[in-house]
């Protein structure tokens, strides 16, 4: 499995990598983003310092800890249904499923690419800040922020594999797919704290995995703030796991049931 595993992250670097201007201008982009946000740090000052007292820090390491880490969220929501997509693009969705191994674990190691970009991404960012912009975080604190983020990736996965199921079966990007990934950035204080949200829109962010993460990841990588201390937070991400991945898992069985006796899965 272990050998399996590597040759799927070996062949998605290679047909990454192959594209070199797509490759090149990822990482402009990046640098790009990150330019944007520390001068709408120094436009706004101290203008929102007040909501952001708790993290004692200013705009551009709030909003920093946000686009750094949500490639995390995005990937445990969509990368299961981006590679089944793929898979039927190509005509070679049937083929897996002829396979001797499981088709879950399959398209399971086809995201793990995905996974060690999106770290690469984190890590890009973080130290591009750090020695470019003078961010200042408690690198201290790195493993335990990964560990958070390992909890986030569970407590989306649920809703990973229900878009998932909706893709094979519809072929289609699942609507909860697009909706999620709104939702999550306009309430989870990707760009900006939830208290600047009205009472009732701020009830809505609570009903979020994501608002949960990045509200321990600053924590920890600004504040230097123990596990001990984001207990709640913790505990939060895992009864979104314990509760999303069941019904996901469900979902995503349904619909290959349903593909298999549809007889759709060499169609697209």
């Amino acid at each position: 499995m272990l050998h399996q595993a590597f040759a799927f992250i070996r062949r998605d670097f290679q047909t990454q990598s192959s594209y070199r201007l797509d490759f090149f201008m990822q990482i402009v982009g990046m640098m790009i983003s990150m330019s944007i946000f520390y001068f709408i740090s120094r436009i706004l000052g101290t203008a929102v310092n007040p909501y952001l007292q708790r993290y004692h820090t200013d705009y551009f390491h709030f909003a920093l800890m946000g686009i750094a880490f949500y490639p995390f969220i995005n990937i445990s929501s969509n990368s299961l249904a981006e590679a089944i997509h793929e898979y039927q693009h190509t005509g070679t969705l049937e083929v897996l499923f002829l396979s001797p191994t499981d088709i879950f674990p399959l398209l399971v190691m086809s995201t793990l690419w995905r996974y060690c970009w999106a770290f690469a991404e984190t890590m890009l960012y973080l130290l591009t800040a750090m020695f470019i912009f003078g961010a200042n975080f408690d690198w201290l604190n790195i493993f335990s922020a990964m560990l958070i983020v390992w909890l986030t990736i569970f407590a989306n996965a649920g809703l990973g594999l229900i878009n998932a199921g909706f893709s094979l079966v519809t072929k289609r990007t699942s609507p909860l797919a697009r909706l999620l990934g709104l939702v999550t950035n306009l309430l989870a204080g990707v760009y900006f704290p939830i208290e600047v949200l009205p009472d009732w829109l701020r009830f809505f962010s609570y009903l979020l995995p994501a608002t949960y993460a990045f509200e321990a990841l600053r924590r920890t990588m600004l504040q230097g703030t123990s596990l001990v201390e984001l207990r709640p937070q913790l505990l939060m991400l895992i009864g979104f796991a314990v509760i999303l991945l069941p019904i996901g898992l469900i979902a995503f069985t349904y619909s290959v049931r349903w593909a298999k006796i549809d007889g759709s899965l060499s169609q697209y």
